[in-house]
């Protein structure tokens, strides 16, 4: 990833007498990549403060400036063989170049697009179903930017229906500052405003159940520096540590499940270890194992061959029954119950 010229927009938006700057940035990033294929990758872009705008081909994130809002919009705006040059626009207070580069690098760690995908795309060439991710440029992960983030999101996530999920996730989300403008567009709250909100709040207008105790925690546990998520981001990217390690720093939040570890381990760029729970069950179940419910053993020895790459492998394949996938197979011409077809002719083969 490489940031272009930073510069303002000689423009400016009015709210009585509160004045939005608005700033723009460029990203340069390597091809495999499709901003839409990232953005679609994973539901967090349904769940505040993200946001995906098929008309205008924009990710939208609300983001903190300290106690204050901003919004940051990002579209693709060039692309050639090598790279997709991405625009960021900025709008919020006081904004400066300092602040216009730490946004990047939000946005850098949000897109994953740092991240060395080489090994994987050759996995991918070989694959007979992944090799359709490189013409479309997915592989990339949505996450939070802030572990801190992700981790209550992942709570919220728990032994509960996706859209459930969903609406907790938002209404913890409109406890953040408010953007100018638009009153329902809000910054993620610290986990000081929301153990300000309290068990109540959580309880009875988010409908967080049981899972009120594990954030209220986890959340004390931040305020009180016991818990700092955001330096699992900086152990990822040290070679040294095992991912075990950061498996047992994440199973130690209370609430946080094998499964619940394993994909946030993927949010931190390590793909190792298989999230195995009743979604990858069925999936096995489903591609290959000819409907009959496989062991975790089995699970375990399908994957083994992808190494590093295995939940990725997993995931993509996974992902690629989604609606969105077979959308924007479509609009590069791919055919995606042709490349269901093809994928269970090989299937066949391999049995045989």
């Amino acid at each position: 990833m490489k940031i272009g010229p930073i510069g303002g927009r000689f423009r400016r938006a009015f709210d009585g007498d509160l004045v939005l700057d608005i700033e723009t940035a460029k990203l340069a990033v390597t091809t495999p990549f499709s901003l839409k294929a990232t953005a679609l990758s994973h539901g967090w872009h349904e769940c505040a403060p993200m946001g995906w705008c098929e008309g205008g081909k924009c990710f939208q994130v609300v983001t903190r400036f300290g106690d204050l809002a901003g919004r940051v919009s990002v579209t693709e705006s060039k692309r050639t063989q090598r790279t997709v040059q991405l625009n960021v626009i900025v709008e919020g207070l006081d904004l400066s170049a300092p602040r216009i580069a730490d946004v990047c690098h939000e946005i850098g760690l949000v897109l994953g697009l740092g991240r060395d995908l080489s090994e994987f795309y050759s996995i991918c060439a070989e694959h007979p179903t992944l090799h359709v991710l490189p013409l479309i440029g997915a592989g990339r992960g949505l996450r939070s930017a802030s572990m801190t983030e992700n981790i209550i999101k992942a709570l919220c996530s728990t032994n509960v229906t996706w859209t459930q999920a969903v609406k907790m996730i938002n209404r913890i989300g409109q406890l953040g500052p408010v953007f100018p403008n638009f009153v329902n567009l809000n910054a993620w709250p610290t986990p000081r405003e929301i153990l300000r909100a309290g068990e109540s709040y959580l309880t009875e207008v988010c409908r967080v159940g049981y899972r009120a105790e594990s954030i209220l925690k986890f959340c004390q546990d931040v305020c009180d520096k016991r818990i700092d998520p955001d330096k699992l981001t900086q152990l990822a990217a040290d070679p040294e540590v095992e991912s075990d390690d950061i498996l047992a720093q994440l199973r130690s939040i209370r609430g946080i499940g094998p499964s619940s570890a394993h994909y946030l381990l993927g949010f931190l760029g390590r793909h190792d270890r298989l999230s195995i729970d009743s979604a990858t069950v069925a999936h096995v179940a489903q591609m290959h194992m000819n409907g009959k419910k496989p062991t975790i053993k089995q699970i375990e020895k399908i994957y083994a061959r992808y190494g590093n790459w295995k939940n990725l492998v997993w995931w993509y394949e996974h992902w690629l029954g989604w609606g969105s996938a077979k959308s924007i197979l479509r609009e590069v011409g791919i055919d995606p119950e042709l490349s269901i077809k093809n994928r269970k002719t090989k299937r066949a083969r391999r049995a045989s």
